[in-house]
Parts: structure tokens; sequence; C-alpha cells
């Protein structure tokens, strides 16, 4: 016992030597914004829960929750734990662990079973009516990570978590073809054929089914070795139905949980990429007809919202005429596909960076240039998310957005800001807001 206390005890001292990067700052921040769900279903993990939208992929089921964080840790999920215990849900899926076979002091199979298995505690500490799912470490040569390694560790894991209540559902065997790349482009993170495989195994745990098929096409627009290639493969599956309104863009949109924050079961989420900034405009257009047409499944959907360019306008030698020409293919064509009498489209103005000078020189230029852009047609606006975010002196409000990427209380400004012009939503108040953050504290272990 005394042994068993000690090695908890040095694999919980590791929570204490880890600092979380601001990317995942910002997610887990953004949790604290969202509103509680009755008898919701939580997928509660790192990048493997987060790229992957598992409410559409569960037939748009509302009550299904991602609080994914693309590298998290199981230190970093102790430590935020707290947004999935405020939620009192009826199911918790955890999927955690790779990354830290990627750490020194983190990647010991014995220590990450024990915060595997502390996790697994505080959350049936806090919310004894949730049934816990601890979901097995999927197969991985990726860097550090062996098979052989990730085997031995899910056995602890199995051990450590069934003796808490918790029950394990081994992914291991049924996934063996990340390691062939069947399953993924990079041998650790999924396509969809994979999680067409993963959710078929939790049928029976969450009572809902999968919407992907087996003759589904794989829809990666060319880029088979990318994140966000895997990611277009979940957007050529996706239904997309007439009233539905697509938010198209960067990682300001790919880290946001639209469907929560705007209250609203039509709007669905087509960003992507890790880390600040995005992908490129041209890349978009490539993406443009699978989002819209692959599968057969696609209705025309009622509005569009673009948020990009991030990327291009912060590299050196920045061109805004070459940008905004880029953007005009982009809405030509998505115009293809979802013509002026069916969408009406609106462009996102680029939120600002806590740099003022860099505000001055490029980002207020750049949305006066998109707000141009809308004005040349009438089935076209423009939103101006820019302004409320403003602080002083033209740099960002530290209280909405730090190190440029968009904490969960300017998730908030921004979905009051979008709210008026999508219909059927509803975003949540300032206090509502300081409300969940308020609650989120004082469960936090």
């Amino acid at each position: 016992m005394k042994r068993n206390l000690f090695s908890l005890a040095a694999a919980l001292f590791a929570v204490s030597l880890f600092a979380i990067t601001p990317f995942r700052h910002h997610r887990f921040d953004q949790f604290k914004a969202l509103p509680v769900q009755d008898s919701a279903i939580v997928f509660f993990g790192n990048s493997i829960t987060n790229m992957h939208e598992w409410w559409e992929a569960l037939g748009s089921e509302q009550k299904v929750l991602n609080r994914g964080n693309s590298g998290a840790t199981t230190p970093e999920l102790i430590d935020n734990v707290g947004s999935v215990i405020s939620l009192k849900p009826a199911k918790v899926f955890i999927g955690i662990g790779t990354n830290d076979l990627a750490y020194e002091n983190l990647k010991q199979p014995d220590s990450i079973a024990a915060r595997i298995s502390e996790l697994t505690r505080l959350i049936k500490q806090g919310s004894p009516a949730t049934e816990v799912y601890v979901q097995s470490i999927l197969p991985s040569n990726n860097g550090k990570r062996t098979p052989e390694i990730i085997a031995t560790t899910n056995a602890k894991i199995k051990q450590l978590v069934e003796a808490q209540g918790a029950t394990f559902i081994n992914l291991f065997d049924d996934m063996q073809g990340i390691l062939t790349k069947e399953l993924s482009y990079d041998n650790l993170h999924l396509n969809f054929k994979g999680y067409r495989i993963w959710l078929d195994k939790l049928a029976p745990y969450t009572g809902l089914k999968s919407i992907y098929t087996p003759d589904m096409e794989e829809t990666n627009c060319g880029y088979n070795d990318s994140s966000f290639g895997m990611r277009f493969t979940y957007f050529g599956a996706y239904p997309v139905k007439s009233g539905d309104i697509l938010i198209i863009g960067d990682e300001m949109i790919h880290g946001g949980e639209w469907h929560e924050l705007l209250a609203n079961p039509n709007v669905k989420n087509r960003g992507t990429n890790w880390g600040y900034g995005g992908i490129s405009i041209n890349a978009w257009i490539k993406a443009v007809e699978p989002i819209l047409t692959a599968n057969g499944n696609k209705e025309i959907p009622s509005e569009i919202l673009l948020y990009t360019g991030v990327a291009p306008l912060y590299a050196k030698d920045a061109d805004i005429p070459a940008i905004i020409d880029n953007y005009k293919q982009l809405i030509a064509k998505i115009r293809e596909f979802a013509p002026a009498d069916s969408t009406r489209i609106e462009i996102m103005a680029l939120i600002p960076r806590n740099e003022a000078e860099l505000n001055d020189s490029l980002t207020l230029p750049f949305n006066i240039q998109l707000a141009g852009l809308a004005s040349e047609d009438d089935n076209i606006g423009f939103i101006d998310i820019y302004t409320p975010l403003i602080g002083r002196d033209n740099a960002a409000n530290p209280d909405f957005i730090e190190n440029n990427f968009l904490m969960g209380r300017g998730y908030g400004v921004v979905a009051r800001t979008l709210a008026p012009k999508i219909p059927g939503s509803k975003a949540r108040c300032p206090k509502c807001i300081e409300d969940s953050y308020s609650k989120i504290r004082a469960v936090q272990p």
C-alpha cells in the first residue's frame, strides 16, 4: 500500500512540472464559457478527441459534447477536470495518455495509469451519478510512441480504472490500421474511417448510431499527409441540411464549440488547424466542393460564415491585395455549389492581435478590405467581430484575447456578435458566462 501511494504521489508530482501551452490554455478556457447540457455525453481527451465533431458524427445529437484539446496530457486533464465535473454529465468517455509518452517526466506506464486512475476518481467523486468510460490509448509509432509501450500502458490503465468502478474500452486491437496508415496519415490521428470503427465500438455504451457508412468516399482534397487532410475527410462525410449554417475557417473557428456557443443545432463547425493561425485560402478553395457536395448526403446550406486569411496576412511580406483576390476566388468557388438565391455568405473580420502595431498595419486594413468586398454583393454581409474585442490603444482586450488566442470570454463576445446574424441562435450573456467560471472554480479539485 505504501508503495502504491508513493507511485501515485510521484505520478501527480509531474502535474506541477508541466506548463500548458497558449493554444491549449485558450481551448480549456473556452470550455468555461459553454452552457450546461442536461444528460450530456462528454468526450474528454487530447487532439484525437478534439479534432472530431462527435455530435455530428452521432446524428447531430446536441447532448454530445467535445471537451478534447490538442496536445493535452493527463496532468492537464486533471487540472481542468472541473469543466467536466460541473456538467454532471450522464457519461464521460476519456481518451488520454498518448501525448504523455512524448515527455520524459510523464512517459512511464505506471505513472500514466496512475494519473488516469486519479482523473477517473476525481470525476466519480465530483459527479457520482456519471458513468465513466476510459478508452485505451490507440496504437501508434509516431515519435517516441511504440505499440509495445502502449500495450503495456493500456494493461496498467485497465487494472487501475476498473478498480475505480470505471469501464475500460479496448480500442487498441480495433485500430491497428493506424500503423499501416489505412486509418491515419501520420500514424497517430484518424481519418473518418478510424472514427467509424471507433463509434461502432462505442455504440453499446452511447446508445447512438454513427452517420459513417462503409461506402463513404474519403475526401482529403489531396492533403494525405496532414491533420487537416484527415479533418477534411470528416467534412466530406457529414450531412448538410438546407437549414444548416456552416462556419468555415481557421484555428479560431476550429477552437470553438459553435453549436453550443450559439445554442443552435443547425450551426456546423468547418474549421481546422492546430496552434495559432490557419491554413491557406487556396486550401479552403480545394475543400469547398467536398464540404458542400461529397457523398450525396448534402443539401444547400442556408448560410455560410467565413473566417480565414490569418496565415497569409501575418506571414512575412504579406500582400493584402493578393489575399483579397484569393478570398474572391473562395467566394466564387462557394457560389458554384451554393448560389446566392439559396445561401447567404457572411464574411467575418479577423480578430485583433495583442500587438497594436500589427492591428494598425495589417489587421484593420485587411478588415476594411473585407468589408469592401462584402459591400459589392447584396447577398454577402460583413460581421465586425474585431471592434468588440479591442482594448486600449488598438491592442486586443486582454480579458478576451491572450497570446493572440481567443479566450472563453472572447468566444462569448464573438457569439453575441454573430447570434443576430444567424436565425435561431442565442448567445450566453456575460453574467451567465461569469457564473460558469465561478461554478467550475468551485468544483475543480
